[in-house]
């Protein structure tokens, strides 16, 4: 045992006054008096070596990454109706810091830079909630029930580098999910292998802000403590400033490519809002499995940041039912899962035309008011 291992160990070893003589030869006498009696064919536990109890204390304080409280490590459980729900191991929020800095640095390491006129090309996979409130049909006068289904699509957007030209958004509609207690509508299965081509126009600047473009995220801050600021800029809306500077985290790496300095500046900032903290054992949209850096909004739902268990590179978000009464749905419900599948810069868009079968969508879909 070094000195590290032995001051730890000491420092973690709560103070207590000797054992009176008498207890001890008590306790040894039980002890010998339990192990006589035990049958043989059960195996005894047997308390680790001091220097192994050392070593794993050591362990565990320098890699905290991995703690994670009861829970941890089960994968996806049926709920009572048999319905997939997610495994809720309770969040560690001492290990989301150090994740949140291994994304920075993995950030560092690599770091696309198109120019003015190429565009960035970001391929995803979706599943959000979508909800219809239902109402009298304007066109058959016919009552339309209401319905709640979750809608799943493959997702390709090219956008400007510089935000002065048109992009364009092609959508694939997948099998759509049952949204809790809820049966999938028809409309949304027959949409299930449509294919949408629309046009992303370019409309009036918008504010600084709120642009995605890569030429306004380069002009963002490149250190963690002016990207905390500007996460916290802004009306926070129905909630609190804290749940709308973690929201806002996940839109700046949604469907858009954030140089490596504000990314790993973005990383590092995050690391320092209220409530966040770590899951282990998440998965995204395409089914690989990471760890997750999250935190729980006013409505019940946990929104997560999925990261590699290696590279720590982005997976993708989802959002996860961790208070049934507010969320109104069965706790470890997914209400959100994505995929960032590939951030790559190319020279050109795709021309939106109907061939194979894909809808333009230029009558419906100008992008602007």
């Amino acid at each position: 045992m070094n000195e590290d291992e032995i001051r730890l160990v000491a420092e973690l070893r709560p103070d207590a006054p000797p054992y009176d003589p008498g207890a001890k030869a008590a306790a040894r006498r039980g002890l010998a008096a339990a192990a006589a009696s035990r049958p043989p064919s059960r195996s005894a536990w047997r308390r680790p070596p001091m220097m192994m109890l050392a070593g794993a204390l050591a362990a565990t304080a320098a890699v905290t990454v991995t703690t994670l409280a009861t829970g941890a490590g089960r994968g996806p459980e049926r709920g009572p109706a048999g319905q997939v729900v997610v495994t809720l191991p309770k969040v560690a929020p001492v290990s989301a810091s150090e994740v949140l800095d291994r994304a920075a640095r993995a950030a560092a390491r690599t770091d696309l830079d198109p120019r003015d006129e190429q565009f960035v090309k970001v391929e995803s996979e979706t599943m959000y909630r979508a909800f219809d409130m239902g109402g009298v049909s304007p066109g058959t006068g016919e009552t339309v029930p209401e319905t709640r289904h979750l809608y799943r699509t493959k997702r390709v957007i090219w956008q400007s580098a510089d935000g002065t030209r048109d992009g364009v958004l092609r959508i694939e509609h997948l099998e759509p999910e049952a949204y809790p207690g809820w049966p999938i509508p028809e409309r949304a299965r027959r949409q299930a292998g449509q294919v949408e081509m629309l046009p992303l126009p370019v409309c009036e600047p918008l504010p600084d802000h709120l642009r995605r473009d890569y030429a306004a995220l380069k002009r963002l801050p490149s250190d963690a403590e002016a990207m905390r600021a500007h996460l916290y800029k802004g009306d926070p809306g129905d909630g609190s400033p804290d749940e709308a500077a973690w929201e806002r985290v996940g839109e700046m790496v949604r469907e858009t490519y954030l140089p490596a300095a504000q990314r790993a500046a973005l990383f590092r900032a995050a690391a320092t809002i209220p409530g966040v903290g770590m899951v282990n054992d998440a998965e995204d949209a395409a089914g690989r499995t990471g760890i997750a850096v999250g935190r729980i909004g006013r409505d019940g739902v946990r929104a997560d940041l999925v990261f590699d268990p290696e590279s720590y590179e982005l997976l993708g978000e989802r959002e996860v039912v961790v208070d049934e009464k507010l969320a109104q749905a069965p706790e470890g419900s997914l209400f959100a899962s994505t995929a960032q599948l590939s951030v790559t810069v190319v020279d050109e868009v795709p021309a939106l035309g109907n061939d194979a079968g894909e809808d333009s969508g230029k009558d419906r879909a100008s992008g602007c008011g």
